[in-house]
Parts: C-alpha cells; structure tokens; sequence
C-alpha cells in the first residue's frame, strides 16, 4: 500500500474519533439543558446513530490498513463501505474529506528495479551472477571470508 494512501486512512480515523467525541458531547449537552430548551428527541436519536456509524467507520477502516496496509487489496470492500457510509452521514466532514482525496490516490507501491534491500543493505540488482562470483572469490582471496562462506554465498547465487 502506498504510504501517502495510509497516512490519509489513518488520519482519516483519528477525525473520524474526533466526530465521535463531538457527538458525545452533544449528546451530554443534550440532557444539560433544561427541558424546555432542548432540540426534539429526534436530534438526540440522530446522534447515536451517527456514533454508531462513526464507530463502524473506524473499525472497518483500521481492518483495512492493518499491518501497514500490506492485505489492502483484499480488504478494499471494507474501505469502500466506509467511505460510502462516511459520505452519507456527513459529507463536509474531515474524515470524509480525506477518504475522498485518498480514494483518487493509487494504492500500488513503486519499487526501483535497479535496487533491492537485503538485510538493511541496498543491493544492486543490475549485477550479474558472474560479477557476484567474482566478487565473492575476491573476498575468499583476501580473507575476508572462509571456504565455508564463499560455498554458502556460492550456492545462494546459483
């Protein structure tokens, strides 16, 4: 998964929290106020489910991203039902904003194919088995590595 993709979702979550905590402070707001000052119950109804739905929102999100996103592809429909949801209930929120912008990113990552980690060390793949060889016998000349090693390395290569 690209990592500006889950930078998005994540923040994505962390407002979709925030809305959460919002409507729980309606909610307590609601029943502050005396009686006579209070919106109909249907406002307070309205509350709940959007808490409910914030929290679906939340958790079939961080579904999605989990393990740094590596089960993404599989996990799209999760990330598609959230965004859905989050649309309906409220358009003009952050949390939707994000989803938004990051439904338009691509979520593939881009590796340079010059290159390859290999055990913390950046490794040049353009090298052929031949330098490789040449380059481990070298090694074994100078000491830097015994038979053992140069075998091992040997048939690693091969």
């Amino acid at each position: 998964m690209n990592k500006s993709k889950f930078w998005l979702i994540l923040f994505a979550i962390i407002f979709c929290f925030g809305s959460i905590a919002w409507n729980i402070f309606d909610i307590v707001t609601y029943f502050m106020l005396e009686p006579q000052y209070r919106a109909p119950v249907f406002y307070l109804i309205f509350y709940f489910i959007d808490i409910l739905i914030q929290i679906a929102i939340a958790v079939m999100l961080t579904y999605a991203i989990w393990n740094k996103g590596k089960y993404f592809r599989t996990r799209y429909r999760y990330y598609s039902i959230s965004l859905v949801l989050s649309i309906v209930v409220s358009l003009f929120s952050v949390s939707t904003i994000l989803l938004i912008i990051s439904m338009f990113m691509s979520d593939w990552v881009w590796i340079n194919p010059d290159k390859e980690e290999k055990n913390g060390k950046v490794v040049n793949i353009a090298d052929t088995r031949e330098e490789m060889i040449t380059k481990l016998r070298r090694k074994r000349e100078n000491g830097e590595i015994s038979e053992e090693e140069f075998q091992q390395e040997l048939m690693k290569l091969l």
